[in-house]
């Protein structure tokens, strides 16, 4: 397992609203690893927090089939926007987001 660290300072940056995505390659064709991040800074109450975490790995989980460039790569996903969005435009957004890899 990859710490979250050495994703953040030597991975490749892109960024796509809402999300910011740090992606690492890994040497091997084993799936990589999916860290999905929302800021405390931006979200105080854990409840909403939660919520865009558990809305951002279902879509995700939806979509990883559509983009079979992303095994092997370790991947974290930041969101940024500072409102709760709902499901559609995650989905649309994290879509917009893997299609720049």
């Amino acid at each position: 397992m990859v710490s979250v660290s050495s994703i953040y300072s030597s991975g490749k940056k892109i960024q796509s609203y809402p999300y910011r995505m740090y992606i690492l390659e890994s040497g091997t064709d084993s799936p990589g690893d999916v860290i999905v991040s929302v800021p405390k800074k931006i979200f105080k109450r854990a409840v909403k927090r939660n919520l865009l975490r558990r809305r951002t790995k279902e879509a995700f989980r939806h979509m990883k089939g559509d983009f079979p460039s992303l095994s092997g790569k370790h991947i974290l996903l930041v969101y940024i926007s500072s409102q709760v969005l709902d499901y559609g435009s995650i989905v649309e957004g994290l879509r917009n987001t893997l299609e720049k890899i």
